[in-house]
């Protein structure tokens, strides 16, 4: 009696240890892909939250399985041996990889941006293997490719609604049209949607009822709508790939279910074509007629494809690969590192150095590539051949055995299982041109595994069976301690981290805001939580700057020099874009020296030091460069050394406003007058509303004595201004020089001129006076919708608060994009207690410019007073 009962609980022990891993499993599948938590301002730069998520629920999983192993668990199934060899030989790369890195904590942790270092990768591997050994079936299958349908419904719903700008999105790399969903880009919301249309695809001919096909047909059409509003060309050449793929091996094994499926298929073909002119209307009359939602056209996208595969500055992958090559050749090829790489997520640590001219010119000289844009590359680099080897070898095999296995499969599961490897054929097109992250490397390490369940649940001689019970007590409790130690780690690391992530998020608004002292004390609570963080010390530097600035107290100016000396030390232990990171520190002794009352010089030699020292990570990176320019024109008082940098700033940035400025005041200085002469009219062809430009050139024209030309310019930045004394005086001298006499024009007042006015009356807080120039630019342009909101401004300030709604709508109405007048008009109805309508009218700004932070920021507070009952 007593065995029967150890037995059945031995079953309900098994059961209950599959179903939790299972769900955990479950649970990754369907969340990763739509984590994107709104009130961190998570965007393409953080990957934490996706991350976080993998790691905890991971580790729940990883643990459970060594209980279970403990507990008595019979058998651990893995892919067949020949597989499963080249999947261990891929982890022992990265382990190796990242123990000999050259930069441990980068290749451990990984990067702030992609968080793709060894902790995270791990994971991937365990969830590969989990999968494998829990599934038992083709119906407990299914309910991951549920889990994978219901989170695309999530993501396509997310991207349509910011498509048409219902919704606003946190991208702060790029502002144009390209929308980017849950996924945090738009890159990899392609990526991630090549993977899963497939599988679609597949429900729609394999459902019975007839309610369920055009169920998944509406959810095929809608995806595919996102993917076009992702204006992702490696995810279209991919997806067109796929497809081929899909009804390539369809018409040459299956021409019957062809037939059968016609109609189905002429609704495909008909409903793409539809959507791609639903898009292409939409592109037209919402994007193109309001250029401030975007800068993309799919005509413009399609055209381009391959076009830029040849050597230029319009193409930044092919540079860095080019440019990568010195990288492999210099530290890679003839050392150990060909076999181990350079560590996981190392790529820009090491790259700076070997970047081109072409490559800086691209991003002028202030961006760097943090990987290679191509996955294999991406591998080769940080793991080396041995890692690149396995890899391809995995793929090798995937792709073999899944081809081998499609014919052993039933008609009844066939089709999805063809989806399932058009998916992942997805992922390898597109990663030619990109790489994964944390939801599309789980969806490729998810669907590599469902290939290969074909073996266990239709061939099963073949699968790696595992006997646990013969291995030692000892062995199986040595596993358990180790692999829980490493869950209880992993969970411990990614709780703190994402406490750390939320303290730095919130510090970095009240930077925006202009609170440095409470952005600096979120800063600090973030850095002690995760000190090796360069992110964080970077932004509490910056953040201590700003308080050195603002205060007039002395020893609060101390306190804040001195706490930015301590985090530049500990920035500089793991900073991994060190041009950028010296920079800073460049930055910090220069306007520290300015701050503290020029004092201590030996600040402003600090500062050229590590501006040079920032030029040797990256020669042509052009922060630093401006640095040293301004350190050599007011600081150091070198001119000539001031030109040199000047000249290395345009051969990287012809059209540098800053440098082109400093040159032509030099030559202006040395009487060269005719060069000076001709860097002006070129800033004048960028920029030809500046009044400074006109005065500027004016000067010259009178040196040059040529008074005609010196009269239109100055008439000319009058025009903007007619009250500048300074220009006044120079025309009457100029009269004088010519011997005529001659009365200073009367200037035709324009709007921009009286609005200015009003401006310079609002500053000194006389709003009555600045309302009556207002209102006088009214008269001559009443369509002037930046007058009528400085009219609200003015009445706001009074707290006249119905005649400011007045003037705000008023303003919206005559600019439906004017993103200051939603903004204040908010403002206004939060003082009159109307935060409903407030709301709706902040909501209404956002669908002209999602990304507005101050728009985005006013939400939260109405959000926040909404929840204190106001009404």
């Amino acid at each position: 009696m007593k065995k029967k009962v150890n037995k059945i609980e031995e079953k309900y022990t098994d059961h209950y240890l599959r179903l939790f891993i299972f769900a955990s499993l479950l649970l990754l599948i369907f969340l990763v892909p739509i984590t994107q938590p709104h009130f961190l301002r998570i965007h393409d730069v953080s990957e934490l939250p996706k991350v976080t998520l993998i790691r905890i629920l991971g580790s729940l999983a990883l643990f459970l399985i060594c209980l279970w192993l403990i507990l008595g668990k019979r058998e651990f199934i893995l892919p067949p041996k020949s597989f499963s060899i080249w999947v261990f030989l891929f982890l022992i790369s990265w382990i190796l990889s990242t123990i000999f890195s050259t930069n441990f904590y980068l290749s451990f942790f990984g990067s702030y941006m992609r968080q793709m270092g060894f902790l995270s990768y791990f994971f991937y591997f365990v969830i590969f293997f989990l999968i494998y050994d829990v599934v038992d079936s083709q119906k407990e299958q299914n309910y991951f490719f549920w889990a994978i349908i219901f989170s695309t419904v999530i993501v396509t719903f997310v991207g349509i609604l910011q498509i048409y700008r219902l919704m606003p999105w946190f991208e702060k790399v790029r502002t144009e049209s390209r929308i980017i969903s849950t996924l945090g880009h738009a890159d990899f919301l392609g990526h991630f949607l090549v993977m899963v249309i497939p599988i679609i695809l597949s429900k729609i001919y394999t459902s019975k009822e007839y309610y369920s096909k055009i169920l998944y047909l509406l959810i095929f059409l809608s995806s595919f709508l996102v993917l076009l509003g992702s204006y992702t060309r490696g995810s279209w050449i991919a997806f067109i790939i796929s497809l081929v793929f899909y009804y390539g091996y369809m018409f040459l094994r299956n021409r019957n279910f062809i037939k059968k499926n016609s109609l189905i298929t002429i609704l495909l073909i008909v409903g793409m074509i539809f959507t791609i002119g639903i898009f292409y209307f939409t592109e037209q009359e919402y994007y193109i007629k309001r250029q401030n939602l975007g800068v993309f056209s799919l005509k413009e996208r399609f055209q381009s494809i391959g076009v830029g595969l040849g050597v230029t500055q319009s193409n930044p992958r092919i540079l860095t690969w080019r440019d990568s090559i010195n990288l492999f050749t210099d530290k890679i090829l003839k050392s150990m590192r060909l076999l181990i790489g350079l560590g996981p997520e190392t790529f820009s640590f090491n790259f700076t150095l070997y970047k081109s001219l072409d490559l800086a010119r691209y991003d002028r000289g202030k961006g760097y590539p943090d990987r290679e844009h191509n996955e294999f590359l991406d591998i080769l680099f940080p793991l080396g051949i041995f890692g690149l080897i396995s890899f391809c070898m995995i793929l090798i095999n995937t792709f073999r055995n899944g081809v081998y296995m499609i014919d052993k499969i039933p008609n009844s599961e066939r089709i999805l299982y063809l989806g399932v490897i058009s998916g992942w054929i997805g992922f390898i097109i597109q990663s030619l041109v990109l790489f994964g992250l944390s939801a599309t490397y789980l969806y490729f390490w998810s669907l590599t595994a469902f290939i290969l369940l074909s073996y266990k649940f239709y061939d099963s001689d073949k699968v790696w069976k595992i006997d646990v019970r013969n291995l030692s007590h000892m062995l199986k409790s040595i596993l358990f301690i180790m692999f829980t130690f490493i869950s209880l780690f992993s969970i411990y690391i990614s709780a703190r981290f994402f406490r750390a992530e939320v303290f730095y998020r919130f510090g970095l608004d009240y930077s925006v805001s202009g609170d440095a002292g409470k952005a600096s004390a979120l800063f600090e609570e973030a850095i002690r939580l995760r000190p090796q963080e360069s992110a964080f010390r970077e932004a509490a530097v910056k953040a201590y700057l700003n308080i050195m600035g603002a205060t007039t107290n002395e020893n609060d100016k101390n306190y804040a020099f001195n706490r930015g000396l301590y985090h530049i030390e500990g920035m500089l232990k793991n900073a991994y874009y060190r041009s950028l990171t010296y920079n800073l520190v460049g930055a910090f002794y220069a306007q520290s020296y300015h701050y503290l009352g020029e004092k201590d010089k030996s600040l402003i030699y600090k500062a050229e030091e590590s501006s040079y020292k920032a030029l040797s990570y990256d020669k042509y990176s052009i922060p630093p460069m401006e640095n040293l320019m301004r350190l050599y024109s007011f600081d150091l008082k070198d001119q000539n050394k001031a030109l040199e940098i000047a000249k290395r700033i345009l051969e990287i940035d012809p059209n540098h406003e800053e440098a082109l400025n400093y040159m032509a005041q030099y030559y202006y200085v040395k009487e060269k007058y005719e060069e000076a002469k001709n860097i002006y009219e070129n800033l004048l062809n960028q920029k030809p509303d500046s009044k400074d430009l006109y005065v500027n050139l004016g000067l010259i024209y009178y040196q040059l004595k040529n008074y005609k030309k010196v009269e239109e310019l100055l008439l000319k930045a009058l025009s903007y201004d007619p009250y500048d004394d300074k220009v006044l005086a120079l025309l009457k001298k100029v009269y004088e020089a010519q011997g005529v006499k001659k009365s200073l024009p009367q200037i035709k007042l324009n709007d921009r001129v009286l609005v200015q006015r009003g401006l310079d009356y609002y500053n000194n807080k006389n709003y009555q006076k600045a309302i009556e120039f207002f209102e006088k630019a009214l008269e001559v342009n009443p369509n002037s919708f930046e007058a009528m909101n400085n009219i609200g401004v003015c009445y706001y300030m009074l707290g006249d608060y119905d005649n400011a709604e007045y003037w705000f709508s008023k303003a919206i109405n005559t600019k439906i994009d004017y993103i200051q007048a939603y903004s204040n008009l908010a403002y206004v109805l939060i003082q009159k207690g109307k935060v409903d309508m407030a709301k709706k009218i902040i909501k209404d700004g956002l669908k002209y410019k999602p990304n507005d932070e101050s728009l985005k920021s006013l939400l939260d507070e109405v959000e926040k007073l909404k929840g204190k009952g106001s009404n």
